[in-house]
């Protein structure tokens, strides 16, 4: 597997795992967050999905171009 494919795998469990704590902050400890911080960090959690996504994509891509 070429080195670059390594690297995007590695981001994708890395930005799953911020993925994780962003929504633990949001569902356990609401009480953290003023109304304002919830809105931004569940804005934040959408984008880094969308990310993830597209990340995940392109590792299939790459994965899957010379079969």
């Amino acid at each position: 597997m070429p080195l670059y494919v390594e690297r995007m795998l590695r981001e994708s469990e890395d930005l799953a795992g911020k993925i994780r704590r962003a929504k633990k902050v949001i569902e356990k400890e609401p009480h953290r967050l003023d109304k304002t911080q919830k809105m931004l960090l569940a804005e934040q959690i959408k984008y880094m999905q969308s990310y993830a996504e597209c990340l995940a994509e392109r590792i299939e891509y790459e994965k899957n171009k010379d079969k």
